[in-house]
């Protein structure tokens, strides 16, 4: 749109300039003209400032009249996309978030609506988002309450007995409920603007061992055999998150693992980048499946129960984390061939 100012003005200061210098041309020329045939110069110099002036008017009028008219066609020319665009920002504020400017052209206007139509897109985006995650909220919280309300029901009809087991039961399903809000709290600290990182100069691979210790007794249990091949790998990270990032992982590959099963995870060097890797011969993911894995509540397979299945939270929070990082995470699997989780961290001090 600045290039439609600089254009008129240039044309308007143009156009007066020229009819300026007509004028004194052709008064000038009046003016030598009478004055070769009189004496009298001094009614001749009145006659030329008076012509001067007069011209001088005419034109200022002239040249007022056109930057008005032109004014007028150039802030119409700017008002129809800013009425679109005012139009199209009320739709958004009322929820309509389908609406869009049609924006042509390059200019600073045009370039206005199209920032408009990408705002109005990623708020869609998150507009379902947002409805998908509370109805994904609605249903884990719905199963373990709805299990305990009916054990509540059949204890208080005397339907059942309150034995031991069934009121592990009812334990159990609550435990799954202060999971699934610890991780949620987790997720919303992660993302909070005032997050920040406790850093400083760790080696990754103690890091690694030491989440490896604490789901020692979940391995041995269920006959699964972790195999390590840790170098030492020194850079700046928050030794506390690095923790809670890898015993997620950790526990989603015991979880998919079965019986006798076996984890390998090793620690390497490449680059100027420390290498992590998590590999299980569990049952593996569909593409879907490593494509969405690190989605709120999103499980590859549905149909497993919440038990065996966790939250779906725990990749959520290593992707954030590790990005807080500067670092990056991601899966490789097939069905029926197992998975592997890699992260990379920039090696360096704090």
């Amino acid at each position: 749109m600045t290039k439609y100012f600089v254009i008129s003005a240039f044309c308007i200061l143009f156009l007066a300039s020229a009819i300026i210098a007509t004028e004194i041309h052709y008064h000038l020329a009046m003016f030598q003209n009478e004055s070769a045939h009189s004496q009298a110069t001094n009614p001749l110099s009145h006659h030329l400032e008076r012509a001067l002036l007069s011209s001088l008017l005419y034109t200022v009028i002239g040249v007022f009249l056109l930057v008005m008219i032109v004014s007028y066609f150039v802030a119409k020319k700017m008002s129809t996309p800013l009425v679109r665009m005012r139009y199209a920002a009320e739709e958004m504020a009322n929820g309509n978030w389908e609406v869009r400017t049609d924006m042509k052209g390059h200019d600073e206007v045009s370039e206005l609506g199209k920032s408009l139509n990408q705002l109005a897109e990623q708020l869609q985006a998150q507009e379902s988002v947002r409805k998908q995650m509370t109805s994904d909220i609605a249903h884990e919280l719905r199963t373990p309450l709805s299990t305990l309300k009916s054990h509540m029901e059949a204890f208080e009809d005397g339907v059942w007995e309150p034995t031991t087991e069934r009121l592990r039961s009812c334990t159990e399903e609550i435990n799954r409920l202060i999971h699934l809000i610890e991780d949620f709290d987790r997720l919303n600290d992660v993302e909070a603007p005032q997050f920040t990182l406790k850093k400083e100069y760790v080696d990754i691979s103690g890091i690694m061992m030491q989440a490896i210790e604490a789901v020692q007794a979940a391995a041995i249990q269920k006959n699964i055999k972790i195999q390590t091949k840790l170098h030492p790998c020194f850079l700046a990270a928050d030794r506390e998150r690095m923790i809670q990032v890898l015993l997620n992982i950790l526990t989603n590959a015991l979880a998919y693992t079965p019986r006798g099963g076996e984890i390998e995870v090793a620690v390497e060097e490449k680059s100027g980048y420390a290498l992590l890797s998590i590999r299980d011969n569990g049952e593996g993911m569909s593409k879907e499946g490593v494509q969405r894995a690190f989605e709120r509540l999103y499980r590859d397979d549905p149909s497993r129960n919440r038990r065996s299945g966790g939250s779906g939270l725990g990749l959520s929070i290593v992707k954030r984390l590790v990005k807080a990082h500067s670092g990056e995470v991601w899966i490789e699997s097939r069905k029926g061939e197992g998975t592997a989780v890699f992260i990379t961290l920039p090696l360096g001090k704090c």
